[in-house]
């Protein structure tokens, strides 16, 4: 092996109703890094291919982390838009965007039309849901 080659990993097929605070829907999820992928990891990454050109089941509640968190919103051909909620304020967002969510702040993300990529990634390595 080579000396590097821990570093390089696949992603991981995982369901979003497995994630905390998250239901089931038709969302192609990828964790592609954390502890347990690559034990000297202090983030945590997770892919989502979305496909919103039909109406998405409502999958992702309310709740809030012990560490930052940002989400990119991205798509080539057509507008991903999804609807964005932090605290009790709600948004309407389009790609390519950014959103910034502070610890703390109860948010939740439900994309409403468009393809693309939906990209969380949490600054930390041993984060919770609440």
């Amino acid at each position: 092996m080579k000396k590097y080659q821990n570093l390089i990993k696949k992603g991981i097929n995982e369901s979003l109703e497995k994630i905390p605070f998250h239901k089931k829907a038709p969302i192609k999820r990828l964790s592609m890094l954390s502890k347990s992928i690559i034990p000297e990891s202090n983030t945590h990454i997770a892919v989502h291919f979305v496909d919103a050109s039909k109406k998405l089941p409502e999958y992702s509640q309310l709740h809030k982390h012990n560490h930052d968190e940002i989400n990119l919103i991205l798509s080539e051909s057509s507008k991903l838009k999804y609807q964005i909620q932090i605290e009790d304020e709600s948004y309407t967002v389009t790609s390519p965007s950014t959103i910034f969510i502070p610890k703390g702040l109860r948010h939740s993300a439900q994309a409403i039309s468009g393809k693309g990529i939906f990209v969380c990634v949490i600054l930390s390595d041993k984060y919770s849901s609440q």
